[in-house]
Order: structure tokens, then C-alpha cells, then sequence
């Protein structure tokens, strides 16, 4: 009698396990695929009725993109499973995928399937027979491109030529520097003052403040010493204890004296007046100028 009890105690106990139950009964795909190129795979499974069948998504090769899965229920104890693949390896590859036989969640069940397909090398040709028969290639708007081109070269190019011109105005209105002596320069501006018509009409300031200027230029130009802003007193003192001016202070005294009667005073001097101040001038440059530099025109002369 407890034979019997503990023979039904088992029976009951196994049937529970024996009935959770699952297997592929058909599967269909190609031996061989192009690279990345997208094939169909096909799964028929027979399982316990009343249990749901899923996929293990773990379990999908890598070797292997799945681009699309659908199941489809044949009958209480059947499914068929469908898949779309993009095989990105070269060679024999093993496409995996584990089914799984679950109720709320929970899995029972499973088993693990394993298809193997080629995926060949690309087809190449070494011949050296074969020559290139296609059109060279031209880039679409080849043409605005071109024209692009020019029109950013013309830009340059007349930009530059402008550049160039308005350097060369500036550098023509930029005034040139005198590198004579400065006491052939003052000189030749004296001949250049009594040529220009001011005392003529009797502009007799203006032509004393010309003159004024060609010795206070002078004396910057030879000896360094700026007098642009010096009254008469002023530039005397400055110049008394120089050496070359030693014997010509009292030319340099009537000069400026004459001078400032004209300019502050509205005296109107007389041609002897002026010619002697242009002379008194005169003397004080040729005097206090380098000995080489005025022996050099009175040899020049009698040559």
C-alpha cells in the first residue's frame, strides 16, 4: 500500500515537469548571404500549451544586426518566429538565438539554436586587360566654381593695383628731405625769398618773418639749437657764448633788431634797409658755416 502512495506521490510530482515542454520542429535560412545585405531566417517551434515563448535578446549573435522580429501563433502548442538580418562578418558565422518558455515572467524552459551561414569576399577583378570606360568625372557646378575663381582673382588684383597707386600719392606728397648743408640751404632760400614777390607787394612783415625763420632754421640745422619759439633776447643769450658767434654778435643784434621793427613795430624799411639785413644775413651763415663746406663752392666757381 505505501508502494502504491509513494509511485503516485512521483507520478504527480513529474508530470508537472514533463509537460513543460519546448523545441524547434522546422527552421528555414540560407546557407549563404551578401555582406550587409538583409536576409530572412525562420523559426517553428512546438511548445506547452498555456506558456508564452520569447526570445533571449542576449543571445543574438553579434556577428549580426536585427533589424526586424515578428511572431505569429499556428496553433495552441505551435509558433513560428521571423527575422531579418544584416551580416557584417566576413567567412562562416554562426547566427545564435535562445527561445525561452515563460508564464508571468517567470521561464521554465528553453533551448538554444544555432544556423551557420557563409558570407563571402566581394568579387574582384586583377585583370589587366580592363580599361576604364566610363566619362571622366566632372563635380556638378564645376562652372560656378570656375567663375568664383575669377572673380576672387579680379577682387585681388584691383584691390591691389589701388593699394599700390594710393602708396605711391602718399608717398609722393610726403615732402622730401633736404640732405644739403644747411648753410646752402639757407642761402638758397634767401634768393628764393627775394624772388618771390613779396617785397614787390610790400608784404614787408611777411617777408621779415621769412627771413627771421631762414637764420632760426639755420641754427637748428647747423648747430642744433631750436630758436622757432626764442624772442630777440632770448636767442642772444643763447648764442652768446658760442664760439663760431663770438665776433658776430653785433651783426646778429642789428639783424634781429631791424627785423622786429618790422614785424611789431609796422616800420616799412627801405631797400638799403632791407639789402643790408639780407647782406648781415648773409655774412652770418657764411661765417659760422664748416670751412669745408665754403671753400668747397669757391673752388667749384674757379674751376
Amino acid at each position: 500500500m505505501k508502494k502504491t502512495v509513494f509511485f503516485l506521490l512521483f507520478l504527480a510530482g513529474t508530470l508537472p515537469l514533463a509537460a513543460q515542454e519546448i523545441s524547434v520542429v522546422e527552421k528555414h535560412a540560407p546557407q549563404t548571404v551578401p555582406f550587409a545585405q538583409p536576409f530572412a531566417l525562420q523559426f517553428i517551434l512546438s511548445h506547452t500549451p498555456g506558456y508564452e515563448v520569447t526570445v533571449n535578446e542576449e543571445s543574438l549573435s553579434g556577428d549580426f544586426e536585427i533589424t526586424q522580429v515578428s511572431s505569429s501563433d499556428n496553433s495552441p502548442g505551435t509558433i513560428t518566429y521571423d527575422f531579418t538580418a544584416l551580416p557584417f562578418t566576413l567567412g562562416k558565422t554562426t547566427f545564435t538565438v535562445t527561445f525561452e518558455l515563460t508564464q508571468d515572467g517567470k521561464p521554465f524552459a528553453d533551448t538554444q539554436q544555432e544556423v551557420f551561414i557563409e558570407v563571402p569576399r566581394a568579387k574582384t577583378f586583377d585583370d589587366p586587360n580592363l580599361r576604364e570606360i566610363r566619362p571622366p568625372h566632372i563635380p556638378s557646378g564645376w562652372l560656378a566654381w570656375l567663375l568664383a575663381a575669377i572673380l576672387l582673382g579680379s577682387l585681388i588684383y584691383v584691390w591691389y593695383y589701388w593699394y599700390k597707386r594710393l602708396h605711391q600719392r602718399a608717398l609722393a606728397v610726403l615732402p622730401q628731405q633736404d640732405t644739403r648743408p644747411g648753410n646752402v640751404i639757407a642761402l638758397s632760400k634767401i634768393d628764393a625769398l627775394l624772388d618771390s614777390g613779396l617785397w614787390e607787394n610790400q608784404q614787408y612783415k611777411l617777408f621779415y618773418i621769412t627771413l627771421s625763420d631762414i637764420l632760426r632754421e639755420y641754427l637748428w640745422r647747423q648747430f642744433h639749437i631750436d630758436a622757432s619759439a626764442d624772442t630777440t633776447a632770448e636767442l642772444l643769450r643763447r648764442v652768446k657764448n658760442m664760439p663760431q658767434m663770438s665776433s658776430l654778435m653785433y651783426q646778429l643784434r642789428d639783424f634781429l633788431s631791424s627785423g622786429d621793427l618790422v614785424k611789431f613795430a609796422k616800420a616799412i624799411p627801405s631797400e638799403q634797409i632791407r639789402d643790408k639785413d639780407v647782406k648781415l644775413l648773409r655774412e652770418i651763415i657764411v661765417e659760422t658755416a664748416p670751412k669745408e663746406l665754403t671753400a668747397r663752392p669757391q673752388e667749384e666757381e674757379k674751376a
